[in-house]
């Protein structure tokens, strides 16, 4: 709470919310019902006393009719939270290094209030023929916000479904006639965190899932599913699953290919979409051309894993397909021998000897 924190969150939500009512107009109609002038509705943000205080001043600012917009209320939603955590992570690029960190957001509910003011019932009718039909139970608001950069925001705005109208029975020379429309909104919005340093991508998960110790009882009555987990009760086994954003491939579309030629070869997988750079390798001597590829070295949490590679070929033309396809042309092997491929992204790297992905 030392640091300055705030984002327009109240102001843009509101604004979203005159926008999606602003524009209503209604029509003088004569006695066949033909319509005759337009008038447009002014919508004011401001309580309903201040707009009728100023119907009855000399200086007639406000005509009718008008909308008179104001926050009733502002709380926190408790059905919108459902436990404390650091937020989330997200990219507004594939090309991003590093992940925007946006801690958890508040969950507010901010109460509307609205007055109608009309001096015919046909004006109120066609006022609340504007929004009524739109607003049965709720409609939604796009927008967006600097604290979730490059991100749309959909909050639903839910109507309290009530109606309430009065009639002036106390009429003097200085009050016009006057018929007024009470209804209120619920906007279910969202308050901010300062900004959080950025972190950087994610490229592993392990997810490890433990069998539960017990069934209850109750279950038995579900047969053979019951008999399946109750199989399952010993804590000592567990599953782990992992999900990892190197290059994954799977198999090659050949495994052979003639001394002097060039040619290409047909990867399938998965993370291939990422593929920033190919090399080949294979005895001394096979290809013309070496280097050394030391990409990982400078991360601390890479290099242990994909260490400097020695005597590599890069390989300048490939195709990525898809996420589960490339397609790779190699140069012409010299001499006989074994040749390997090594498929790289910001992960990690990858081969398709099945001894040599990590």
């Amino acid at each position: 709470m030392q640091v300055y924190n705030y984002n327009w969150e109240i102001k843009d939500i509101l604004t979203q919310f005159l926008q999606a009512f602003d524009g209503a107009i209604v029509k003088r109609f004569d006695n066949k019902r033909k319509p005759g002038t337009a008038v447009a509705v002014r919508y004011v943000y401001s309580p309903k006393e201040r707009v009728l205080n100023d119907l009855v001043n000399k200086a007639q600012t406000i005509t009718i009719p008008a909308v008179a917009f104001s926050i009733g209320s502002i709380s926190r939603d408790v059905n919108r939270v459902f436990n404390k955590t650091n937020g989330f992570y997200y990219n507004l690029n594939s090309t991003d290094t590093e992940s925007i960190h946006t801690l958890q957001p508040v969950p507010i509910n901010i109460v509307v209030n609205i007055s109608i003011l009309t001096k015919f019932q046909t004006d109120m009718d066609q006022i609340l023929s504007n929004f009524v039909p739109w607003s049965d139970p709720y409609f939604i608001i796009s927008w967006t916000n600097q604290a979730m950069p490059g991100n749309e925001i959909r909050t639903e705005v839910l109507w309290d479904g009530n109606l309430r109208l009065k009639y002036p029975f106390d009429i003097n020379n200085n009050q016009p006639t006057q018929v007024t429309c009470d209804t209120s909104f619920t906007i279910k919005g969202w308050l901010f965190k300062s900004e959080s340093s950025p972190a950087g991508r994610i490229f592993k998960i392990d997810s490890n899932f433990y069998a539960v110790s017990a069934i209850p009882a109750n279950e038995s009555a579900y047969g053979e599913i019951y008999n399946a987990l109750n199989g399952l009760q010993d804590t000592i086994y567990n599953e782990t699953e992992t999900v990892s954003a190197r290059p994954q491939p799977a198999y090659v579309s050949k495994y052979t290919t003639v001394i002097g030629s060039s040619g290409t070869v047909v990867i399938y997988g998965d993370m291939l979409g990422y593929t920033n750079a190919v090399y080949v390798s294979g005895a001394p001597g096979m290809f013309t051309t070496t280097t050394t590829v030391t990409t990982f070295l400078s991360s601390t949490s890479l290099s242990a894993k994909y260490p400097a590679l020695y005597n590599v070929t890069p390989v300048l033309n490939y195709y990525i397909e898809s996420s589960n396809k490339i397609v790779v042309t190699y140069p012409a092997p010299l001499i006989e021998g074994i040749v390997d491929v090594i498929i790289f992204n910001e992960a990690g790297y990858s081969s398709i000897l099945p001894n040599f992905a990590l």
